[in-house]
């Protein structure tokens, strides 16, 4: 509302408020989704079953290079233990 109806920046309003930035641009419990990786599980999934004998350092290597998503080793790794 500060932000809105009196043109403050967003620093001034949430310092006025007593909030930290981080807590105000984080979006609601109810608005986040179940799972947010469940998008790369898939593609995970697609690609252990095209390439059997892959492990998870191919498929990190497949999304990074191939497709292009910018993804960490470890949360590949993770997932891929999961599944």
């Amino acid at each position: 509302m500060l932000k809105d109806i009196k043109n403050m920046s967003e620093r001034m309003a949430c310092r006025v408020v007593g909030l930290s930035r981080s807590a105000y641009r984080r979006l609601p419990q109810a608005h986040t989704p179940s799972d947010p990786d469940a998008a790369l599980r898939e593609q995970l999934r697609t690609y252990a079953r095209k390439n059997p004998r892959h492990g998870f350092r191919r498929a990190w290597a497949h999304l990074r290079f191939d497709d292009g998503i910018e993804i960490n080793k470890k949360k590949v790794h993770r997932l891929w233990k999961e599944e």
